[in-house]
């Protein structure tokens, strides 16, 4: 739910920085995840190129690997640097990689732009998140933000593929260019880190619900500034958000492939994960409807069944229907679970530090994944196996985060009961 104005505060403005604050953190969030949701269509454009799938997997797993990395460091300044600037330096470092990816003709020079555009990407990434996780509506916000991507990742899946068609990878670059500046403006809504922020925050987080293991976080932070917010809970809750972001990018980054070697025309993929995408806005909507109305436990439950079983759909269709079928419910399922994830750790630290570390490790998957995903592909293909492999060790790693998750999910929602 979200914080109603105060009392002598006209609702109209109060509104209108409210949809400032939530489109410029999509902005910085949005550029953060360019590079994985044009994934699908810039690694087929590389393979349609000449590289083999092991080494446009492996760009893929460089660009996100570095952004996990960037983002895994920055927990220990988003505390002391302004919000604001950590986005605006991300994006435009962003936007630098990507024009260096656009110009690249060997395989050097890319991965050199993927390095940057990780590094940038994560800058842009943590300085939303940590903005975001101040708030005690944080899971409604990050739902909005993470329904306005997929609408991104929809037209980018539906249109680039007309642009990349026979390898022309540059082009998809330079699209996601156009993007980065677009966006850039609009960075400047960002709020910078408040003169009070500590006092704040452990203000915000003890009224939360009722969530104290939020609020004793906070209060720890009076300790002094080497107080690590890590604990049990929190380390679950990061090892939860890095296995199942393995199995979402070893089946996503593949997705066309994947189609194409199930008779599916090119022309039509892109049409099927593109309604996929604007499908899964569903799971998203409702994530931001809900909130926490029906606690943490449900959400993550259902959220993580729906993605087991359209991936595993996915992998094993027999036809069209049952590909698009599985395709939607794949779509659904992630996109109403994640904002719940992210939330589980913004709960956990008011200040920030967990949900950036936990978007630092859920990329971290996100590189491993399609490395990983590369090499089974491409053991499946030269040996001529169906994808049973692929299938057992992506329902393996969701329903291993599944479990990581609960127990904090279960421990907050008992405690706000009480």
């Amino acid at each position: 739910m979200s914080v109603p104005p105060p009392s002598d505060e006209p609702l109209r403005p109060w509104l209108a920085r409210e949809w400032q604050f939530v489109l410029a953190t999509f902005c910085a969030s949005g550029v953060g995840y360019l590079g994985s949701s044009a994934a699908p269509v810039i690694v087929q454009a590389l393979i349609d190129s000449g590289l083999s799938h092991q080494r446009a997997g492996d760009l893929g797993t460089i660009e996100l690997t570095t952004l996990a990395v960037t983002s895994i460091r920055a927990t220990g300044i988003v505390t002391r640097v302004s919000h604001r600037r950590l986005a605006v330096a991300g994006v435009l470092l962003a936007g630098l990689g990507v024009a260096i990816s656009a110009q690249s003709v060997d395989y050097a020079p890319m991965i050199l732009g993927r390095v940057l555009l990780g590094v940038g990407s994560g800058g842009a990434i943590a300085g939303a998140n940590a903005a975001i996780a101040a708030r005690e509506d944080a899971e409604r916000v990050f739902a909005i933000i993470w329904t306005l991507g997929g609408g991104i990742t929809a037209a980018l899946t539906i249109q680039l593929p007309t642009l990349v068609e026979g390898g022309q990878y540059a082009a998809g670059f330079m699209v996601l260019g156009g993007l980065c500046l677009v966006a850039a403006p609009f960075l400047l809504w960002i709020p910078p880190r408040p003169p009070h922020f500590d006092r704040d925050v452990a203000v915000v987080t003890a009224v939360a619900g009722g969530e104290a293991l939020g609020a004793a976080a906070a209060v720890g932070e009076a300790r002094g500034p080497r107080s690590s917010p890590l604990g049990t809970m929190s380390l679950l809750v990061l090892a939860g958000m890095f296995t199942y972001s393995v199995a979402e990018q070893a089946l996503w980054q593949f997705s066309y492939d994947i189609a194409v070697d199930h008779g599916i025309p090119y022309d039509r993929v892109r049409y099927l994960l593109g309604i996929t995408t604007l499908a899964g806005l569903a799971g998203g909507a409702i994530a931001a409807r809900f909130g926490l109305r029906f606690g943490r436990v449900m959400p993550l439950l259902v959220g993580s069944l729906l993605s087991l079983i359209g991936r595993w759909g996915y992998l094993v269709a027999t036809s069209q229907e049952v590909l698009a079928l599985a395709s939607l419910t794949w779509g659904i399922g992630f996109y109403f679970v994640s904002p719940y994830q992210i939330g589980l750790a913004a709960a956990l630290d008011r200040r920030g530090r967990i949900a950036v570390a936990a978007t630092g490790l859920m990329n971290l998957g996100y590189g491993l994944g399609p490395t990983l995903g590369g090499r089974l592909r491409q053991y499946q293909l030269d040996h001529g196996l169906d994808t049973g492999v692929l299938v057992a060790a992506i329902a393996g790693a969701t329903l291993l985060s599944l479990a990581l998750l609960l127990p904090a999910a279960l421990r907050l929602d008992r405690q706000s009961n009480r």
